[in-house]
């Protein structure tokens, strides 16, 4: 019986994991996530994974989560309307992901699972293994299949200091080596950089002597989802003295949320709602908000329009971006970062000490996590492709034959058979637009007609036309949005009117109560009159009445 590894996402993209583990006519699901969009594609929230494949092969047996980044469980409203099944994950991941459902008004079959402690999954036993991320509770898995052991790293690097004391289970990966592992799928994100990736407790002392150095108000923007830096800054915030307020709606439910599930233990009296900031001293207030990627209307951006009476950036201030920037992202970091200093902040983005740390392995860490597991065929994933060429070529570099090392991209599959691995043929696969996450999906046609409206404006053209006699009665008559040179009066405007009323006058005397046709000939000679007077290709609309 062979087994098939199939990505439905995140191999050749940064975001939107899916991988499909096959066998048997059977199928489980490796994460579902989502993909933020960029400015060309308008009027949508997020991407998820095209489900073309599983409607085709007969459906899904379960869900397995690594860990509760949205690029990893974002797209599970939309996966589980259509495909119920149980989804397994850790107490944290699971908690975020409940509390996601639970706004889509969604209930799951969600079952938790624990390091080392194997269960079953669809045709597979599974089991969870313990690694170190920028969120808590992530896990890899291991996965025993007919065709031997396979391995999922997820996200991960290695912290040999992480602030909750949670290590990656580097024993336990070792003892899947020695006893064989058939293939290795592992994270890719961080695989051109050399080295190792800084770890969270050097992070926490750079930000510490920020904080006790500071003569105002310190302000550090972060990701909602590094609870543990979270609570080491809340920490920091008692022991010199200052009170802590927590700006962001993702950044309060995540402590709550990790609070609940013990992950999460806030030092006492230490945190202040924002309203009751406005009477505390500059030197004695640390502020931690959500928005370091720049995104509007986050907690970071109201604060650079001015903040709310309560919280506010002035002279003397400084304001610490502890992340990473997303790529996509340096032009919005720019614009909240020049507007917080236009308010009088110090701003504090590179350091020669770190202020953030990445959550993924570079290539030392990676070269540890191969030797750990010493697989007979290797997969590189999460990353575009630039960085899985990168991770093979350190597979390589660790050994690995060329031929035993596959760089797949999304739709792509391959085959592992009596000990072989092999190419297969490829899946549907591709993206879904959605206009929220969880939301309903947004067709192609309509991605397309917004562009048009975008790039090129609108021109609606309506008439009013006698049902009797199918002679208009009123117009037709044109408005515009978004075309220049278009106005009531422009010779343009005059053109575009004329080639309206050729239009209709063209018309076969049976279609001119049609409305369709109608409808069809005010488009057609609108967009006539424009390319020959401009050359230019505005969206057109026609509007036929009956009367």
């Amino acid at each position: 019986m062979s087994l098939r590894v199939i990505p439905l996402g995140g191999l050749g993209e940064v975001g939107m994991n899916a991988l499909v583990l096959e066998e048997g006519g059977r199928r489980v699901l490796v994460d579902f996530g989502v993909l933020f969009p960029n400015d060309r594609v308008p009027g949508v929230e997020v991407a998820v994974p095209d489900r073309r494949y599983l409607r085709e092969a007969g459906g899904l047996d379960a869900v397995l989560l690594t860990h509760g980044h949205e690029d990893h469980v974002g797209g599970l409203a939309s996966l589980l309307r259509e495909f119920p099944v149980p989804v397994f994950g850790t107490r944290f991941t699971l908690a975020l992901v409940r509390e996601r459902l639970a706004e889509h008004d969604l209930r799951a079959d969600l079952r938790e699972v624990t390091p080392r402690v194997p269960f079953e999954a669809g045709p597979f036993l599974a089991e969870p293994l313990r690694v170190t991320h920028s969120i808590p509770d992530g896990c890899a898995f291991a996965v025993e299949t007919g065709e031997g052991t396979v391995v999922h790293t997820g996200d991960f690097k290695i912290d040999h200091a992480p602030l909750d004391g949670e290590r990656l289970d580097l024993a336990r990966f070792c003892e899947l080596g020695r006893a064989g592992v058939s293939l290795l799928l592992s994270d890719s994100t961080n695989s051109e950089r050399e080295g190792f990736s800084v770890g969270e407790a050097q992070v926490a002392r750079t930000l510490e002597r920020v904080v006790r150095e500071a003569q105002g108000r310190v302000f550090i923007a972060l990701f909602a989802s590094n609870i543990h830096r979270v609570q080491r800054l809340m920490e920091t915030a008692a022991a010199l003295g200052r009170r802590a307020v927590l700006l962001g709606h993702g950044l309060g439910r995540n402590v709550r949320l990790a609070s609940e599930a013990g992950i999460f233990r806030e030092p006492p009296g230490v945190r202040l709602d924002p309203e009751q900031a406005a009477g505390v001293p500059p030197r004695g207030l640390l502020v931690l908000a959500t928005g370091a990627q720049g995104e509007p209307g986050s907690a970071l951006a109201r604060l650079a329009a001015g903040g709310a009476a309560s919280v506010r950036v002035e002279p003397g201030d400084v304001v610490v971006f502890s992340s990473r920037s997303i790529p996509g992202n340096e032009m919005a970091i720019a614009d909240v970062s020049n507007r917080l200093a236009r308010l009088g902040a110090r701003i504090v983005e590179k350091a020669l000490d770190p202020i953030h740390a990445s959550g993924h392995a570079q290539a030392d860490e990676q070269r540890i996590m191969l030797d750990a597991v010493r697989p007979r065929c290797f997969v590189p994933v999460h990353g575009d492709v630039r960085m899985m060429q990168a991770h093979a070529r350190t597979a390589m570099g660790m050994g690995l034959s060329a031929s035993d090392v596959f760089v797949l991209e999304d739709g792509e599959v391959l085959q592992l058979e009596s000990g072989d691995a092999r190419m297969a043929q490829a899946v549907p696969s591709g993206r879904v637009w959605l206009d929220a996450r969880g939301g309903g999906e947004v067709p192609a046609q309509i991605l397309a007609e917004r562009d048009q409206l975008s790039d090129r404006g609108v021109v609606v053209a309506w008439v009013a036309i006698s049902r009797e006699t199918g002679s208009p009665t009123a117009g037709p008559e044109l408005s515009s949005r978004g075309v220049p040179h278009c106005e009531p009066g422009s010779e343009l405007y005059a053109e575009a009117l004329r080639g309206a009323r050729e239009a209709l006058d063209q018309l076969a005397p049976e279609d001119r109560t049609r409305r369709g046709a109608v409808e069809e000939a005010l488009q057609r000679g609108v967009r006539r009159a424009f390319r020959r007077e401009t050359g230019a290709r505005p969206a057109v609309v026609g509007v036929a009445v009956l009367v």
